[in-house]
């Protein structure tokens, strides 16, 4: 396929007319002139513009089963059974026919960072996956890319109505540390039998594999902060953003990133506008801290326009819509581990493209004409809405 004269924005601030040619699935060019091939499909784009599709950083789409599954309802990625589960993955959890149905490509959206809840201490890894089609394994772009914590007050709520731990931020922050402290020590001798939790927490404490922190607040921060000074080697991404300041000179100098977590809807109980401003995330960005956005905030699906939505808040004070657009497209692609893969059109990279009416982050009258997710089409303008 030649996706023919649109407006390219690259994702890396790049703004120009051309050309893209999609070979098996791949971006093989881009460019002001490239003649079509014999046989080739051509959309003309002519007067849209063109964007990396989105991706969602961190979210729960596809956990739940359609309601034609066993268990429509089933939340498979909020193991309570313990609240330290490193050792898990939210890949199982994934079922590519419930995130299909709901047609997120309609919004612009081709991957997602597949989490487990903020329920766990530690709750597993992230896997990266696409947003349309059945089988998890061909949706798979990256597997298990980095570690979900939580030091979230809802784990309380979880585990406390039910008399266990945690109960308390005391239990929290000391078996954060705890966990932490055991995984650097960890030396199996070959005759012992592994310890799954430790193994998988491992790589975590020699910086081999990302620490993603769900933080409810700025005290939150600090305190994972002052922990992770014992650790150097781990790279940290908080979750979240309520509270910031923009004044956290210590992320960028640590390559500190960053996952806003928050609804677009101000009626949500989490993530209340009473705790969050976007002025200091435009603020971090600005010092040259890497921002990704992420529509839902709780164990909910959340709204399919959360994203773009938030992006469009993030707009209003940063004023440049190309830095805006790295926050949904390179900038969670970094953050994952999966830059080389998505997040931006250049050659080499997977055919995840949005063509839109007009710029989504300048218009409330945009809307997605054509979305490929590695070169299929996965939603095109007049197609059926099918869920919410």
């Amino acid at each position: 396929m030649l996706i023919a004269n649109g407006t390219v924005h690259d994702g890396k601030g790049n703004v120009y007319l051309a050309n893209v040619r999609i070979t098996n699935g791949t971006i093989t060019e881009v460019a002001p002139e490239l003649a079509a091939h014999e046989g080739e499909e051509v959309f003309d784009a002519t007067g849209m513009e063109v964007m990396p599709g989105f991706v969602q950083a961190l979210g729960h789409w596809g956990v739940n089963g359609s309601m034609t599954e066993i268990r429509p309802s089933s939340q498979d990625n909020d193991e309570l059974s313990e609240p330290i589960t490193p050792e898990l993955e939210a890949f199982y959890a994934f079922n590519g026919r419930a995130a299909s149905i709901q047609q997120l490509g309609a919004w612009g959206l081709t991957a997602q960072g597949v989490a487990p809840t903020d329920n766990n201490l530690f709750g597993g890894t992230i896997s990266v996956v696409g947003l349309s089609g059945v089988n998890p394994y061909d949706l798979l772009i990256k597997r298990n890319v980095a570690m979900a914590a939580s030091v979230m007050g809802t784990m309380r709520d979880a585990y406390g109505k039910r008399g266990v731990a945690p109960q308390t931020r005391m239990w929290i922050f000391t078996h954060f540390d705890e966990q932490l402290r055991l995984a650097a020590a960890y030396e199996p001798k070959p005759e012992e039998k592994p310890n799954d939790k430790l193994a998988a927490l491992k790589p975590v404490v020699e910086g081999e594999m990302p620490l993603v922190v769900s933080c409810d607040g700025p005290v939150a921060v600090a305190h994972v902060r002052d922990i992770l000074e014992k650790y150097p080697k781990v790279k940290l991404v908080i979750a979240n953003g309520s509270g910031l300041s923009g004044n956290e000179d210590w992320m960028f100098e640590r390559d500190v990133a960053l996952i806003v977590r928050v609804p677009s809807s101000p009626l949500e109980e989490a993530g209340s506008p009473a705790t969050f401003s976007w002025k200091p995330i435009a603020k971090l960005m600005d010092k040259g801290v890497t921002v990704a956005l992420s529509g839902e905030y709780s164990n909910s699906l959340g709204a399919r326009e959360d994203l773009i939505w938030n992006a469009a808040e993030l707009m209003k004070v940063l004023h440049d819509e190309e830095r805006v657009l790295t926050t949904i497209t390179a900038a969670p692609a970094k953050i994952l581990g999966v830059e080389d893969v998505i997040g931006t059109i250049e050659p080499g990279k997977r055919a995840d493209i949005c063509v839109w009416s007009a710029n989504p982050l300048k218009t409330y009258d945009a809307h997605a004409v054509r979305t490929f997710q590695a070169g299929e089409v996965v939603y095109a303008e007049g197609d059926e809405k099918t869920c919410m």
